[in-house]
């Protein structure tokens, strides 16, 4: 980890960063680009994210910029437990790539913006000035489809949650595992009959007639998943 100890820290103007990268040669790339803006502060550039919490814990910081593939820690990780100490820290994730799971929990766990590095270094710029105004920012359009995409998603999913109730939940997410009513039965200490009514009441409260319709559900709204 490189630090810088020599900011003065009423400088509160400037937007104070940290990068996270396990890649030596994209630290010292994304430290050049950020520090060429006059009024930007580069705090510290960290190859691992328990260097990252040391720096956050201990320095005044607005902005990280982190890699989402690490080892040890993943990025949402990182997330995770910065959100924890300092909930508005504006956190930037900068990858190669982004699946539609991971961007979903990525705003769900307060990331602000999200940029790839096959785009110009001008986006990463871009998103952090976003930011720092209390904005968010994506700037491909794929991910601008994805997150439309999520949160449909998640509409659906509060609107079967709603529906359905605890004990109908926890039989439907069994049931889509591929347990039958017996095993269900088993599980749960009740008789088979009752498993049957519950089943009858999610498809009638879901409109559907088949398991399989049940397990595509709860696998595409992960229903099992608090």
């Amino acid at each position: 980890m490189d630090a810088d100890n020599h900011q003065d820290p009423g400088s509160s103007m400037s937007p104070r960063i940290v990068i996270v990268d396990d890649h030596l040669i994209v630290l010292d790339a994304l430290c050049l680009l950020i520090a060429a803006e006059s009024d930007w502060q580069v705090v510290a550039k960290c190859s691992t994210a328990a260097e990252a919490i040391e720096v956050v814990s201990s320095e005044p910081v607005d902005v990280v910029v982190l890699d989402l593939r690490m080892p040890e820690m993943t990025g949402l990780d990182l997330v995770r437990r910065l959100h924890g100490d300092r909930p508005e820290l504006a956190c930037v994730i900068l990858t190669a790539d982004i699946s539609d799971e991971e961007l979903a929990e990525a705003m769900r766990n307060g990331v602000r913006g999200v940029v790839l590095k096959e785009q110009a270094p001008s986006a990463l710029m871009e998103c952090i000035r976003a930011v720092m105004g209390g904005g968010t920012y994506l700037v491909d359009q794929s991910l601008s489809a994805a997150i439309d995409r999520i949160r449909e998603r998640d509409v659906e999913r509060r609107s079967v949650m709603q529906k359905l109730t605890p004990r109908e939940l926890e039989i439907s997410g069994l049931a889509a595992e591929g347990l039958r009513s017996r095993e269900i039965a088993a599980r749960l200490g009740i008789t088979p009959g009752t498993v049957k009514l519950h089943l009858h009441s999610v498809y009638s409260k879901l409109n559907i007639t088949t398991r399989v319709e049940l397990a595509n559900i709860s696998q595409r709204l992960q229903l099992g998943s608090n």
